[in-house]
């Protein structure tokens, strides 16, 4: 009986140290991809909408649209949509590899834009962001 409660002891001990290891993990990764926006030409800080950025890390950029991958590539289809939407525009743009898994970051000037056509066509890219996985819309 003695030994059972012993082991008992042991194993719930065991169970409270792995769940406090997990949860200073957690904060760990948090502040880490927090960190990570901060570039060497400014900083590029979140907004309420975890698909938008405030600031771009090439400072000729008006907007920059970012593709990340989980480990299994890019969203394709998202990047077909953006390209589209720049070449419908007849836009000037750039396009920057980042990773090894096609991870990039387009830029985009968007000088042949009026004010109100900027607006509308970043709504655009801020909507193709939302609906993909892992695209972000960084504005200077």
């Amino acid at each position: 009986m003695k030994n059972s409660i012993i082991l008992l002891s042991s194993v719930l001990f065991l169970g409270l140290a792995s769940c406090k290891t997990k949860s200073k993990t957690t904060s760990t990764s948090t502040s880490t991809s927090t960190a990570s926006t901060n570039t060497s030409d400014g900083t590029v800080t979140p907004t309420s909408d975890p698909t938008v950025f405030k600031g771009v890390t090439d400072k000729s950029c008006a907007v920059e649209v970012s593709f990340g991958s989980p480990g299994s590539g890019i969203d394709g289809p998202a990047l077909d949509k953006v390209t589209a939407l720049i070449d419908s525009k007849k836009l000037k743009s750039t396009s920057k590899t980042t990773g090894r898994e096609g991870e990039r970051r387009i830029c985009l000037p968007l000088t042949e834009l009026k004010e109100n056509e900027k607006k509308d066509f970043i709504e655009q890219l801020k909507k193709i962001a939302k609906e993909a996985q892992l695209v972000s819309v960084s504005i200077r």
